[in-house]
């Protein structure tokens, strides 16, 4: 039986932490990000890699309002269909990791959005330089799986497939 190692919490930097998304519709690519995502990680490590026992421990959140795409209207069309007002943050939380390649992991996580919780499967990049982690991972999501209509702005109309893209950057907590 392995032994379980000693984790570490990492601290989410907001200032070098991304979320991006591209979604396509029947006119031009929708592109946008999210910053000042806030959360830790809480990991062991087995010769650089992320050790699975103790399971390690991941949290994201994020303002709806955050989510920009560089066009207000489409910004306020976007926050209406997630429903800002009454469901104002977006969280993720992992569940599982398994190993996947050199510093690769297949990583199974719940995603809350607009009011509802949806469990999703994707691969996620580990890396650990010094006190810092780095986590780099994409995820097709669909809103339809939280009840959500595809948007149409105008005359044009976004396809249901999201493709997040997330960049995570945290730092040793003082004292873990």
């Amino acid at each position: 039986m392995p032994a379980s190692h000693q984790c570490s919490r990492y601290v989410l930097l907001p200032s070098e932490t991304k979320l991006e998304f591209i979604a396509s519709s029947s006119l031009h690519p929708v592109k946008g990000s999210a910053n000042e995502l806030r959360g830790h990680v809480e990991a062991g490590w087995d010769d650089g890699e992320v050790a699975l026992d103790p399971p390690p421990v991941m949290h994201v959140e994020f303002g709806v309002e955050r989510l920009r795409s560089g066009n207000d209207m489409q910004d306020r069309q976007m926050w209406k269909l997630l429903d800002s007002k009454r469901n104002p943050r977006v969280v993720a939380d992992l569940h599982e990791l398994r190993p996947a390649g050199a510093h690769r992991y297949a990583a199974t996580g719940d995603i809350s959005l607009a009011g509802k919780m949806r469990r999703y499967t994707g691969e996620l990049k580990v890396t650990r330089e010094g006190v810092r982690v780095t986590v780099d991972g994409r995820l097709p999501l669909d809103i339809r799986d939280f009840g959500l209509k595809p948007p149409r702005f105008l005359m044009f109309t976004v396809a249901p497939v999201v493709e997040v893209r997330l960049h995570l950057v945290a730092a040793a907590q003082e004292g873990s």
